[in-house]
């Protein structure tokens, strides 16, 4: 674990050893397992760190023929480590405001790269990825280069569709959890397929609407899109009906920024889920249940109840019972008036006004107008039975 502080394998053991107990040379190698010569170097180098302290336990210390200390007997010297959280504080000082130095390097960098933008080749504003690796490297690239919002579209086919790209706990992929801990945003479109055949409302998507993750659902959706900020973005260029093969990024150019207003009118078509697959639903004290908020949500999808019933991870016949429960607690006799009930009493969710891209920060003046809210009632209404 202290591999990032730059101490190889023995140094580390040679540490530990010392903060369990150990305090001379021959003990050192007992608990480490190397020779005493590599123990000494590893001790040498860890006082430079001033990590380690030595003494003599008679106040004279004992020397051999050759100089070394003796590894044993009263007057051998003894070593005690440096508290841990005082030893380490510097070197993890050291190493951020290297990080932060190598940070601002990239920054320049960067500055320079866009200021030589405008006179490149149009060939090189974009790039081919090809083979499922290269496709699954670069979206992890992509999301960990964001520093505020990820935007994506998510419909089949999937490259990170095996079990060890996933959290075998929430089935997330794991960099998008670690993106959504640092503070990055995510707001995600899911094609219904995808619901259908890959996702699920209880698990990986429930988990990153735990984290904060702004989803929305829409029923055939284009393309499959991935955009970090304002900068790059990653969308197929052709794809294997099971397989996605490869990817196109896309660098700042008009391209990008088309693909960036692209995502936006979608976002305002899709209809949101999140907040009900959170537990945040809005309403009265006496709103719906979680579950039934959890259905009411489901059933603006339009998706088929046997779908539905997978999503909740119940059987068809108890998602019916459920549903018919419902109808009743609402007063209604057919899904049309579940939906203009349940819309009245501000029961399904609602979209709201788009927010605002950086581009659109910084060049925008005037207010945007909020997308419409979907018709609830007529999405309930064409709820495949």
């Amino acid at each position: 674990m202290l591999e990032a502080l730059d101490l190889d394998p023995v140094q580390q053991q040679v540490y530990e050893a010392l903060v369990d107990g150990a305090v001379t040379v021959n003990e050192l190698r007992a608990a480490a397992g190397v020779s005493a010569a590599r123990v000494r170097a590893a001790l040498a180098s860890l006082e430079k760190l001033n990590l380690v302290g030595r003494f003599s336990a008679d106040g004279a210390s004992r020397v051999d023929g050759a100089g070394n200390a003796d590894g044993g007997g009263k007057g051998a010297e003894r070593y005690l480590p440096v508290a841990p959280e005082i030893a380490f504080e510097s070197l993890l000082l050291a190493r951020e405001e290297e990080i932060h130095r190598t940070r601002r390097h990239i920054q320049h960098l960067a500055a320079r790269f866009r200021a030589h933008t405008a006179g490149r080749d149009p060939l090189e504003l974009v790039e081919i990825v090809t083979g499922r690796a290269a496709v699954i490297r670069q979206v992890d690239q992509l999301q960990r280069s964001a520093r505020a919002e990820i935007r994506g579209i998510d419909r089949p086919p999937y490259a990170n569709s095996d079990p060890d790209r996933l959290d075998p706990k929430t089935g997330m992929m794991p960099v998008q959890a670690q993106m959504m801990r640092r503070g990055i945003s995510y707001r995600v479109i899911y094609d219904t397929e995808g619901l259908a055949t890959f996702h699920r409302f209880d698990k990986d998507i429930g988990a990153a609407a735990e984290l904060g993750e702004d989803a929305r659902v829409m029923a055939d959706t284009p393309t499959k899109m991935l955009i970090a900020d304002d900068r790059i973005a990653l969308i197929p260029l052709r794809a294997a009906p099971n397989e996605l093969a490869s990817s196109v990024v896309v660098h700042p150019s008009g391209l990008l920024e088309v693909l960036c207003e692209f995502f936006e009118v979608l976002w305002g078509r899709a209809l949101p889920i999140s907040e009900y697959l959170s537990g945040r639903r809005p309403g009265a004290p006496d709103g719906p249940s979680p579950q039934e908020a959890k259905l009411l949500a489901l059933l603006t999808t339009g998706m088929t109840d046997q779908v539905m019933a997978r999503q909740l991870g119940i059987s068809y016949r108890t998602f019916q019972r459920r549903l018919h429960g419902l109808m009743e607690r609402l007063g209604a006799t057919t899904r049309f008036q579940l939906g203009v009930r349940a819309a009245s009493l501000g029961w399904l969710p609602q979209t709201q006004s788009q927010p605002q891209t950086q581009t659109q920060t910084q060049t925008q003046t005037q207010e945007q107008t909020p997308a419409p809210a979907p018709d609830p009632a007529r999405t309930a209404k064409n709820a495949p039975s």
